[in-house]
């Protein structure tokens, strides 16, 4: 545990960054699946709070129907009228195969560049053994885009975002403190969509199958460590003007036993920070992976801009 106190103390340095989004345009991918509903509330969520237009962009390909179209549309109006948004469609003018990876990710990318926006806010859930290996376009896009990309993750189906959480839990995995993911959280407690929703952040610490518990918690590393994420959060509240309560949560297995807490706290919805992902390896890493696939509940997580 000592080299995971070691980076605490780095990331607990004071710097001079910004701890809010500006009104830049938001975009939102949608292939007119009727599972994309939860971007579509988090983009107009994040929309809403900035100040934000949402540019909605959809690359045509050959499993297109038009009523498939229509409801997606129609959902789209429907949720713009409730967050009191403005959003534009734009459609492809290149029909391609809807496995074209490669070409439906730079699309979108291009997109995101052309109409200056600050984010992409897109859904990501599991695929086929084979689609999750060769890698999702969401994946894709997360690797390549060169600014902020927001993957809303529905580990299964019926999951769904509420528009007034009650809870929400930031989940820190290995002591890396990512601000995005306390923005974001703070974002979906604005005083138009959820001022009275508690926000906590949890700073999940694993610990060696042998190793007792509260004897972990005892000890005066796992003290250091406490006072110090405290310390963090304390910097946030004061940069965000939202309250979260630092909680520290040892675990033996990340993904079960996050999703346990998480269940027993009756948190509504996750949010997570990740590095950049670089051009190979997976997007995830094995323990935000694990979080995602075994949560009872939707899960955003926050990939920074390139350079950030």
């Amino acid at each position: 545990m000592s080299k995971r106190f070691d980076v605490v103390k780095k990331l607990i340095k004071k710097e001079d960054v910004e701890w809010s989004w500006d009104n830049s345009p938001i975009l939102l991918p949608l292939a007119y699946e009727p599972r994309e509903e939860n971007a579509i509330i988090a983009a107009f969520t994040i929309a809403e709070h900035c100040g934000s237009k949402v540019f909605v962009h959809h690359v045509r390909n050959e499993a297109d129907t038009e009523s498939a179209r229509e409801k997606a549309l129609k959902t789209l109006r429907e949720h713009a009228k409730s967050f009191k948004v403005s959003y534009e469609v734009t459609e492809s003018g290149r029909v391609v195969d809807a496995d074209d990876v490669g070409y439906i990710s730079k699309s979108i990318v291009d997109a995101a560049k052309d109409a200056g926006c600050q984010a992409i806010v897109m859904s990501a859930h599991r695929e086929s053994f084979l689609r999750e290996l060769l890698g999702r376009i969401s994946d894709r896009v997360a690797r390549i885009a060169d600014r902020r990309v927001i993957l809303v993750e529905s580990a299964f189906r019926g999951a769904r975002i509420t528009t007034q959480p009650k809870k929400i839990m930031v989940t820190i995995l290995e002591n890396r403190f990512y601000r995005d993911a306390l923005v974001l959280a703070a974002v979906f407690t604005s005083s138009l969509s959820a001022p009275n929703c508690e926000l906590i952040a949890v700073n999940v610490i694993e610990i060696p199958e042998a190793t007792p518990i509260d004897a972990t918690e005892r000890s005066k590393v796992f003290r250091l460590i406490e006072r110090e994420f405290a310390h963090n959060v304390a910097l946030a509240i004061t940069s965000i003007g939202r309250l979260f309560t630092p909680r520290i949560l040892p675990v033996r297995d990340v993904g079960r036993d996050v999703a346990s807490f998480a269940l027993d706290e009756g948190v509504e919805l996750i949010i997570m920070g990740s590095d950049k992902p670089g051009r190979l390896g997976p997007v995830l890493t094995k323990d935000e992976y694990a979080v995602v696939k075994k949560a009872g509940c939707v899960v955003l997580v926050v990939f920074p801009p390139k350079n950030d």
